[in-house]
């Protein structure tokens, strides 16, 4: 259910704990007059007298005592975040100092509001659109410096641009067909046919480069998932260490140490890297070691790079099943560790290509270096060109992307066996109404719920 606008509401703007400075906001109508029952400005105009979005010094009131000395800014609808009025007040931090603060507007007349109402009012209003929505929520759950600029190009409304640019050449090319088919007896001249031919097939192009370019975005905003691997006692737990430069996994000299897997994270280019750190895969009879190495090519499915260590002093080129047919299906890094003890091994046929290799010590941090430098050129090849471009940032967005890309390929199938025109207007229809979820001008009530249900309160 929707929320009820007749209602102001109040929520506090600022993450829970200690700190300097504390914000509680709230929207709607009649928030100025319930600010000013419990501020009162230095000096003798009251807030509203004062020029609106300026902040205005003075104490918060409790029952006509101080509270806290406090900034408090209006801004007058429509021309604020939630197009609504909205009230902030800026009082020194604390969790009780907050809370005591909210209780005072809740008792004036305010409501709490929902898990990420100011947005949903911000977004029914007309104010942004629902990918620029989903921004806001991203930009407090960034995990590096790229996941904060890809959410920032779509804060700027980049994808909604590119989203109703698409919607408008489909529209277009609907009135063709609705004319041809209001006038049924005059076929489409070969100019026109042409024309609406053209424009989807740009339309097309581009909803692929944009599904394309979506795993990406997931790598940059769950992290790019590098999974260790080999046989036991290669040196995947000291290269973990070596990568942190701390002692996270266990290091021992008997095979068979690592039993779990191991997750850590890091930061290279601008993209958060989870690396796994996994138990040696090897035919064993040892039932524990057997549930590790499950988990271990169950992480090995799911990642996005693999790290394959080879031990320089004996390599072991050989392959399980279930380990080639995974690797085969990811890019691969080939790792010749222990270079201190014999030199790097002559790589025997392979069931499929490496990307890239490397010899190195795991003790020595040069060589690491060395690595870092060979992870981040490949992470950069896959998602730097995500700053650049209009991108999907989540698995609603590409979903109604997927949909409108079916619709569009139905709808030019059916075009190009004579199925006739009406039945190529229905899938272009649907590639519109998939499209409009994308921005959120057909998305269901019951979906803006849930997502706006997951913001925090004052968002």
């Amino acid at each position: 259910m929707l929320a009820d606008f007749s209602e102001p509401i109040a929520g506090i703007a600022t993450a829970a704990g200690a700190a300097g400075v504390g914000i509680v906001r709230l929207s709607g109508p009649g928030v100025a007059t319930l600010a000013e029952r419990i501020f009162t400005p230095s000096g003798s105009k009251t807030l509203r007298q004062h020029p609106p979005r300026k902040l205005v010094h003075g104490w918060i009131k409790d029952n006509g005592k101080d509270l806290d000395e406090a900034l408090c800014v209006f801004m007058p609808g429509p021309h604020s975040f939630t197009a609504e009025d909205v009230v902030e007040f800026q009082c020194h931090g604390g969790i009780y100092l907050l809370q005591r603060v909210l209780q005072l507007c809740l008792a004036q007349g305010a409501r709490l509001a929902r898990p990420g109402e100011f947005t949903q009012r911000a977004f029914l209003h007309g104010r942004i659109d629902l990918t620029r929505a989903e921004a806001i929520g991203s930009l407090t759950q960034a995990k590096s410096r790229l996941g904060l600029e890809v959410n920032v190009n779509q804060l700027k409304g980049e994808l909604e641009t590119q989203i109703q640019a698409l919607r408008r050449q489909i529209t277009q090319v609907l009135a063709t067909l609705d004319g041809s088919i209001e006038f049924s007896d005059q076929d489409l001249d070969f100019g026109q046919d042409q024309a609406m031919q053209a424009q989807l097939a740009e339309v097309t192009h581009a909803l692929q480069a944009l599904v394309a370019r979506s795993a990406n975005c997931r790598m940059i905003s769950e992290g790019f998932q590098v999974a260790i691997t080999g046989r036991p006692n290669v040196g995947k737990s000291s290269l973990l260490n070596g990568l942190l430069h701390q002692d996270r996994a266990i290091v021992a000299a008997q095979p068979g140490t690592t039993r779990d897997l191991i997750q850590a994270s890091i930061e290279l280019a601008g993209v958060p890297l989870e690396l796994v750190d996994m138990a040696g895969i090897r035919e064993t009879q040892d039932q524990i070691e057997q549930a590790g190495i499950a988990k271990s090519l169950e992480a090995l499915a799911k990642a996005d790079l693999v790290l394959w260590v080879i031990d320089c002093h004996s390599p072991d080129f050989s392959l399980l099943g279930e380990e080639q047919r995974i690797k085969a299906e990811k890019p691969v890094i080939l790792v010749f560790n222990k270079v201190d003890l014999a030199p790097p091994p002559a790589v025997p046929p392979l069931p499929f290509a490496p990307v890239g290799e490397i010899s190195l010590s795991a003790s020595r941090p040069e060589s690491l270096e060395a690595l870092r430098d060979l992870l981040t050129r490949q992470v950069q090849g896959q998602t730097l060109a995500l700053v650049e471009e209009t991108s999907l940032t989540n698995l609603r967005q590409l979903e109604a992307a997927k949909a409108a890309l079916l619709a569009l390929t139905r709808g030019q199938e059916a075009r190009q066996l004579g199925l006739g025109d009406e039945l190529v207007a229905l899938e272009l229809q649907l590639c519109l109404r998939a499209l409009g979820e994308i921005v959120g001008e057909t998305t269901p009530e019951e979906l803006l719920n849930q997502i706006f249900a997951n913001f925090c309160i004052g968002k």
